[in-house]
């Protein structure tokens, strides 16, 4: 898929277990504000997010490189997010995709269910955590830490730890270290201002490519994950053939990347200014 981490990103915080509040559609502390990243680790650069209608709309502009092979590879890219859209711009190739805000199926998926199906839905997120599209659960340690005065949930993960401002889905930090790759991403400054309309402007000159596939893919993924909450399930997902809802016992198998697992880290690494192709 397209945007691992980012899908990632975009459903790892809990809820009240008592608020009917969808969990999925949940506010920044700030209506607009640009928030400044340190990029370090095999990758080097920097990350800027500027935001509007508190978290809504953003744009995030990367302008980092990776040195693999003796060679370092330069990538900037921009992915301006709407609640319907994501559309990422490579400013190097002039290339661009775009597709559903994956927040959108949940958000759907959680409004048509019946106030008491919404009630258990939030119970099972406080007692389990909320699944990520790639159907592994997270475990959110909340208000672990304090960045630029702001508290953040811890959420780990295999290989990745993310300090969320808490409450949010809003990375002020994340560290991995997976397959000899590391890399940080640190919030180096917040500030709370109005924002230029031109940094949410879609460049004139890229042609999009709508990721329909991966629509599809989301769409299907958001149903199952909304019936795994609602019975209380786990939805686990380990190594090399092994199948969603369970989770092999072998540390060998756990260890093994398939060809798709693969294509996942590239494109994290991508999402987040980075690419190792």
């Amino acid at each position: 898929m397209k945007k691992f981490l980012s899908l990632l990103i975009t459903l790892l915080f809990a809820t009240s277990a008592f608020a009917l509040d969808n969990p999925w559609d949940k506010k920044l502390p700030f209506k607009s504000a640009v928030i400044n990243y340190k990029v370090s680790g095999t990758m080097k650069g920097q990350k800027d997010i500027y935001i509007k209608d508190y978290g809504k709309t953003t744009a995030e502009y990367s302008n980092t490189s990776m040195k693999m092979f003796g060679m370092t590879q330069p990538q900037k890219e921009i992915i301006i997010t709407t609640p319907d859209w994501v559309h990422t711009i490579d400013l190097v190739e002039n290339t661009g995709i775009k597709q559903t805000n994956p927040k959108k199926f949940m958000i759907q998926e959680f409004n048509n269910l019946s106030k008491s199906k919404k009630k258990k839905v939030l119970k099972n997120i406080e007692k389990l955590g909320t699944p990520n599209m790639e159907g592994t659960n997270e475990n959110i340690q909340k208000n672990a830490a304090k960045i630029l005065g702001y508290q953040c949930d811890k959420v780990s993960m295999t290989g990745t730890i993310a300090f969320m401002l808490s409450g949010t889905d809003l990375p002020l930090e994340i560290k991995t270290n997976s397959m000899g790759v590391k890399f940080n991403q640190v919030a180096t400054s917040i500030k709370k201002e109005s924002v230029s309309s031109s940094k949410f402007k879609l460049p004139s000159n890229i042609h999009f490519e709508h990721n329909k596939q991966a629509d599809q893919m989301m769409q299907a993924q958001a149903k199952t994950m909304m019936e795994y909450l609602l019975e209380g399930r786990r939805m686990e997902s380990s190594g090399a053939g092994s199948q969603m809802g369970t989770k092999t016992n072998d540390p060998n198998e756990q260890n093994q990347m398939t060809p798709d697992m693969m294509e996942q880290m590239k494109q994290m690494m991508k999402t987040f200014g980075n690419q190792s192709d």
